[in-house]
């Protein structure tokens, strides 16, 4: 049986992490720019990355984040029931990530200013902006060799590695906190306190004929299940739904 694993972020800082995680996950199945729709696709990927980074600085709460995974792991490390060979390698990279946070600049300064990147940005924030007749530039640019290609995405892709590094610490850090627990959900629904949680994270079957809805802030959430309907889009589900819910 297929386990779907939904998450949602509870404040707007994981949200913004969870959005940078799912666009590195994108360019890194796209650098191998093995054909013409995949260039297209990464340059669009690493510009949305670009513009996120760019809006929300976030390397301020990184170093925070980093800071508390760091304490949390110092206070484990006096548990007797505590690995110290699993803890000290975790231990070590979050005190380096810190270091290098600290010494970084903005994480995108590079890229704004690269003269072939900067002109492709703004042409593809316009709807069908792509076309070649705008930018030969881009078509030249694809026909290149092969290795000449990858080389320049992975330097680009290089640039970013200290926010994705980062990003992953945390964010591994935070679904850690939170065990699966069985829940059901009466007539498709179930709300709860969230104890000043960050992420909710479900896991439900694929074959239940459900997807889950959640609304939620700092204070309460609530998840609904609903069923897709070829007439409406979706249409809440009557029936109750087991699933098992990590509040992280």
């Amino acid at each position: 049986m297929t386990e779907l694993i939904y998450e949602h972020p509870l404040n707007e800082k994981v949200r913004t992490y969870l959005r940078v995680e799912h666009l590195f996950n994108q360019l890194q199945q796209l650098i191998a720019l093995e054909t013409e729709w995949q260039q297209q696709a990464f340059f669009n990927t690493l510009f949305d990355l670009i513009e996120i980074l760019d809006r929300n600085d976030i390397r301020p709460d990184l170093i925070k984040d980093v800071e508390r995974c760091e304490s949390a792991l110092v206070t484990w490390s006096s548990h007797p029931s505590v690995s110290d060979d699993k803890l000290q390698p975790m231990l070590q990279r979050a005190v380096k990530l810190q270091s290098d946070l600290l010494r970084s600049s903005k994480f995108i300064a590079s890229l704004k200013e690269d003269k072939f990147l900067s002109p492709l940005r703004q042409r593809f924030s316009i709807p069908g902006g792509t076309c070649y007749f705008d930018m030969p530039q881009l078509q030249y640019w694809i026909n290149l060799d092969s290795d000449y290609r990858q080389n320049k995405a992975k330097k680009w892709y290089q640039q970013l590695s200290l926010v994705q590094q980062a990003i992953d610490f945390v964010l591994s850090f935070i679904r850690e906190r939170g065990q699966f627990k069985a829940i059901v959900a009466e007539n498709g629904f179930y709300q709860s306190n969230t104890d000043k949680y960050e992420l909710l994270r479900l896991s439900y079957p694929l074959d239940a004929g459900v997807y889950p809805t959640v609304s939620g802030n700092k204070y309460r959430y609530a998840i609904r299940f609903m069923q897709l309907c070829d007439d409406t889009g979706r249409n809440n589900s009557s029936d109750s739904q087991s699933f098992r819910l990590a509040c992280c």
